[in-house]
């Protein structure tokens, strides 16, 4: 039970971390160029947007929730469990960030959710 809160807990603040850094970085701006005095000033609205600070903020939570769980879990069950984070981003993309979302993507979260049952169960029988 531990280990699902924790597993939980990191997806949704990983989810949560690229849902701000997105938003942020559409907030921030298009990187355009590679000159250097452009790209300071693109570093500095980077830097001081709330909404990346929050998604560095969550990808924190999310990186130290991974470490706690590679102590309480098999990492050949943690990692793979971890990509829970690709379905919740699709409907977060659909409807916080307003993204077209194709059939094509839909089915590849699903064939990761079918991926994640499987190893849930395989490890639930030991």
């Amino acid at each position: 039970m531990k280990t699902w809160f924790a597993l939980m807990t990191l997806v949704l603040a990983d989810v949560a971390g690229s849902l701000f850094l997105t938003r942020g970085m559409k907030q921030v701006g298009e990187v355009a160029t590679l000159r250097p005095q452009e790209l300071l000033m693109l570093v500095g609205r980077a830097v001081t947007n709330p909404m990346i600070g929050l998604g560095v903020f969550f990808m924190a939570v999310a990186f130290f929730m991974f470490i706690a769980l590679l102590s309480w879990a098999d990492l050949s069950f943690v990692q793979p469990a971890t990509a829970l984070t690709y379905p919740i981003n699709i409907l977060g993309a659909r409807y916080i960030l307003k993204e077209r979302v194709t059939g094509g993507r839909l089915i590849g979260t699903l064939v990761i959710c079918l991926g994640i049952a499987l190893i849930s169960l395989s490890s639930s029988s030991k």
